[in-house]
């Protein structure tokens, strides 16, 4: 999705998940579509700003299910050729050294009935991108305190109305060094993605999603043309009723002619002027 110079989009095994019913709000700050989730797999979110000639900071912060991932500043790929910056996330820091991968998995739900009055995220569901403006501060003996938490995943009452088939999940943890963050202040917010998933048979019974089409097989004749090449009942009647006047004629000791016509001729033993018909 785009607003202005502004792209955020989500990608699975490399490749842009496709988008359906994006809506731009009055504002135009906030735009929003359905992606299809898939269950186990790994995603990815990317942020990109094409403006080259900005001069201030563009800062991305996400959030999954709720859960805030680190915010990153966009940054140019090629320092020599200043045409985009970006910024992807994949993992969410759980510590200095330590991170998690974000992955859509099968939502958990259990008959406890104490989750009933549990709190539940509005933005359950959703994958949420914001895009601001931020200024930089000096960095202070305090900045270099960073709170880290282990995400967890939200379980619903399995008469939960927010029940949606899938949710963000977090994989094992992994070994990555997890560079300090950057102190700043937000200056302006410049725009909100907002990408709620579902699974993709979800999405296409609710008509968000069009349908398989399913490819039909290959015919020769016109649709309105039908062979039938089987002989029905009379045919077949017709055919036994045939060969027996035959093998009666042929123990008279009539001799049947192939020829394409039917020749009527004298049988001894018959009277005369009498004939054979053999239509």
């Amino acid at each position: 999705m785009r607003i202005g110079n502004l792209h955020a989009w989500i990608s699975m095994d490399g490749v842009e998940l496709t988008e359906f019913a994006t809506e731009v709000a009055a504002n135009g700050k906030e735009v929003s579509c359905w992606v299809p989730s898939e269950c186990g797999k790994e995603f990815c979110i990317h942020a990109m700003n094409t403006d080259s000639s900005s001069k201030v900071i563009v800062n991305a912060l996400p959030r999954v299910d709720g859960v805030a991932c680190r915010s990153r500043h966009l940054r140019y790929k090629d320092s020599t050729s200043r045409r985009t910056s970006t910024a992807t996330f994949d993992s969410i820091p759980t510590g200095p050294s330590t991170r998690r991968r974000l992955l859509f998995g099968q939502q958990v739900l259990s008959d406890d009935d104490s989750l009933l009055s549990a709190d539940v995220s509005p933005e359950l569901g959703s994958i949420i991108v914001k895009m601001r403006v931020v200024k930089n501060k000096p960095r202070s003996r305090d900045s270099h305190r960073e709170s880290w938490r282990d995400p967890k995943t939200q379980i619903l009452h399995e008469r939960s109305k927010k029940a949606i088939g899938h949710t963000v999940q977090f994989g094992a943890e992994f070994m990555k060094r997890n560079a300090p963050g950057v102190p700043h202040d937000v200056v302006k917010y410049l725009a909100t993605f907002v990408f709620k998933y579902r699974p993709i048979d979800l999405l296409r019974a609710e008509g968000i999603a069009p349908p398989i089409i399913r490819s039909q097989p290959y015919a020769s004749a016109r649709s309105d043309e039908v062979l039938d090449l089987t002989l029905d009942d009379d045919d077949a009647a017709e055919i036994k009723r045939l060969e027996a006047r035959l093998l009666e004629l042929k123990s008279k000791g009539v001799r049947v002619k192939s020829e394409p016509r039917v020749k009527a001729e004298r049988v001894s033993g018959f009277a005369q002027g009498e004939i054979i018909d053999l239509t």
